[in-house]
């Protein structure tokens, strides 16, 4: 029997064909990072890491983006700048910032989508990028 694909947003723009949407996650632990990678690439999107906010402003293209997820914790440029640099540079990307921190309303006022608090399920990760549990 065949195993069926989660149906979902990513997976109807082309996921088969490998043109899922195209994700940038900003600066997370080993540990965090393969546990996201393997909860977003079970939804079809494309992944990029970088280690930290600078690698991320110094190798960042014009290439529309679908998504920005970005450690907050990381070192280098303030969690709240980096948001604001990349809103302005891909005003259509959703945006979910997080931390270990509640700083929640900081970053939504700098222009994230949305805010989740570690320790969190990946799978929620996964969810408000594909549209369905997105606050604004």
């Amino acid at each position: 029997m065949e195993k069926k694909q989660p149906y979902t947003r990513a997976w109807r723009q082309g996921v088969e064909s490998g043109c899922g949407p195209q994700v940038m996650i900003v600066g997370c632990d080993s540990g965090l990072r393969d546990a996201i990678t393997y909860a977003l690439v079970s939804y079809g999107f494309r992944l990029n890491f970088f280690k930290s906010s600078l690698e991320a402003l110094a190798n960042v293209v014009i290439q529309p983006l679908d998504g920005i997820i970005i450690d907050c914790d990381l070192a280098g440029t303030e969690g709240v700048e980096l948001i604001r640099r990349f809103r302005g540079q891909f005003p259509l990307a959703i945006i979910i910032s997080m931390s270990r921190e509640d700083k929640g309303a900081a970053f939504l006022q700098a222009g994230a989508n949305d805010f989740l608090q570690k320790p969190f399920v990946p799978y929620r990760l996964a969810m408000m990028l594909d549209g369905g549990d997105i606050l604004s």
